[in-house]
């Protein structure tokens, strides 16, 4: 184990209660964000059924263009962030 991985924070008795602690921490984010987002896809999905009028007249208004270039911005950015300090073997490729 390295020594980053063994250090034990004051409240916990050992290292792994705070491993499980960690652990259970993570899930619960994990549960909260799944229950966050799934109430805001079920209210698009409740206003979408509700006032399908409105939605297909805003989507003629769409620009595909803008939308798609938005997209491969934010897709090419997210992506080119992480690669510089993406973990590389002795040859330089990813691992």
């Amino acid at each position: 184990m390295s020594e980053a991985a063994s250090i034990l924070a004051e409240q916990f008795d050992d290292i792994e209660q705070q491993h499980e602690a960690a652990k259970l921490g993570m899930w619960i984010f994990l549960a909260t964000e799944v229950l966050f987002f799934g109430g805001l896809f079920l209210a698009y999905t409740v206003y979408r059924y509700l006032n399908p009028d409105i939605f297909a007249a805003a989507s003629r208004h769409t620009e595909v263009i803008l939308g798609g270039a938005n997209t491969a911005i934010l897709l090419f950015s997210s992506t080119s962030w992480r690669l510089p300090s993406a973990p590389r073997n002795s040859a330089g490729a990813l691992t």
